[in-house]
């Protein structure tokens, strides 16, 4: 009964969001990215935080590892798509990217998520618009940097240092 009603709810919620942005050419993707959520966060292995972020251990080989905190110095290494499996990094068609820098310059999504690994993990993390790049985007439509307004960011992460 109780899932029902929650079905029923974010059915209601979608509605209201379709109705509230009939003149946004993004009002699709925005429904489409909020049921892609809705559908992942009940697959086995992955959790949400209280912020609505949502990630999946894929490896931790060591917790002896420290783990970085807001301020710290990363490097990472990673694979970035939209929920369509669009790359929206111009180099994760050659392989993975390497992300080197202070922890507090990344998204919202990524500080709150690569304070929960240990160095050598690799996560997944499902990233949703409001702790990504929000209602506007990032890059130039038509680029392989796009990234459109309203998207669920997908990583695989594997972090591969920090200093605290």
């Amino acid at each position: 009964m109780k899932s029902k009603l929650s079905v029923f709810l974010f059915s209601c919620v979608c509605c209201l969001f379709l109705t509230t942005c009939e003149q946004d050419e993004w009002a699709d993707w925005r429904v489409q990215n909020q049921l892609w959520l809705e559908q992942n966060k009940t697959k086995e292995g992955v959790q949400v935080t209280h912020t609505g972020l949502q990630y999946k251990i894929v490896a931790s080989p060591s917790q002896a590892e420290r783990r970085p905190n807001s301020t710290s110095l990363i490097s990472a290494s990673y694979k970035g798509t939209l929920i369509d499996g669009t790359p929206f990094d111009p180099s994760t068609g050659v392989g993975t990217s390497t992300y080197y820098n202070y922890l507090s310059s990344a998204i919202a999504g990524w500080q709150e998520g690569i304070q929960k690994m240990h160095v050598h993990d690799t996560y997944i993390f499902y990233i949703p618009y409001n702790l990504a790049y929000g209602e506007d985007g990032s890059g130039t439509e038509g680029t392989s940097s796009f990234i459109p307004p309203y998207s669920t960011l997908i990583f695989e992460v594997t972090l591969t240092g920090a200093s605290n």
